[in-house]
């Protein structure tokens, strides 16, 4: 059986998790920190006195901004986790390219374009994989 090699692929794939895995511990360290951080609540203090600001509370932005972290570090690591499941079933058939399009295109947007560079990296990889399984399906 003929085998282009596929080291494109893995690059860009490896590229992409790397970049999303530190989205995601990125993400899961703030969540974690942010309100732990006694000036960080000095911070949010200040800006609700100087705005006028009487809707919320230090503690409700807080919140807001744990949970957002959270969110995005949670959106990272499924990233992450299908880009490692896509680089094991590179080989073995064209579901990789797939997914690496798909966790590509919902990855940047869930992320809401913090895990930019991370898709355009499975973009790439997804897009090579897809072309060189049709040539290879052509061939024979």
């Amino acid at each position: 059986m003929f085998y282009l090699k596929r080291t494109t692929e893995y690059i860009f794939a490896v590229i992409g998790i790397v970049l999303f895995g530190s989205l995601c511990l990125g993400g899961f360290l703030l969540s974690g920190s942010i309100a732990d951080h006694a000036g960080m609540k000095d911070l949010v203090d200040q800006f609700i006195r100087d705005e006028n600001i009487t809707d919320v509370t230090a503690s409700q932005i807080l919140t807001s901004f744990q949970q957002f972290f959270l969110y995005i570090g949670a959106v990272s690591l499924l990233c992450t986790l299908g880009g490692i499941f896509s680089i094991v079933r590179i080989r073995k058939s064209g579901s990789a390219g797939k997914l690496l399009i798909i966790t590509a295109i919902l990855g940047g947007i869930f992320t809401l374009l913090a895990g930019l560079f991370g898709s355009i990296a499975y973009l790439i990889a997804g897009i090579t994989n897809v072309t060189k399984n049709k040539k290879i399906a052509r061939q024979y």
